[in-house]
């Protein structure tokens, strides 16, 4: 049976998972810890790797740009518009 990977496994890296050390220098020093179980886990995951909770913003200190709900409360005003000129 033959590998469908690269064309040797053995080209992979050992454990199949997690960042080189390289991605770790170029990329790293963003994590924040789950609030639920304190793992290291990226600053914009959505889900905690090791227990499973839900990172939320307020969590992690994000806040909302204000264009979203504005934007939301400008689409649910048409919407609503739109039904009434249409009863109308």
């Amino acid at each position: 049976m033959s590998c469908c990977g690269p064309k040797n496994c053995n080209d992979l890296d050992e454990d199949r998972e997690g960042p080189s050390e390289g991605d770790l220098a170029r990329f790293g020093g963003d994590d924040i810890n789950c609030p639920a179980c304190g793992a290291s886990v990226y600053h914009d995951a959505a889900l905690c790797h090791e227990c499973g909770h839900a990172i939320l913003d307020r969590e992690t200190g994000r806040k909302i740009p204000l264009w979203i709900p504005l934007l939301a409360a400008a689409a649910a005003l048409g919407i609503i518009l739109m039904y009434v000129i249409r009863i109308v």
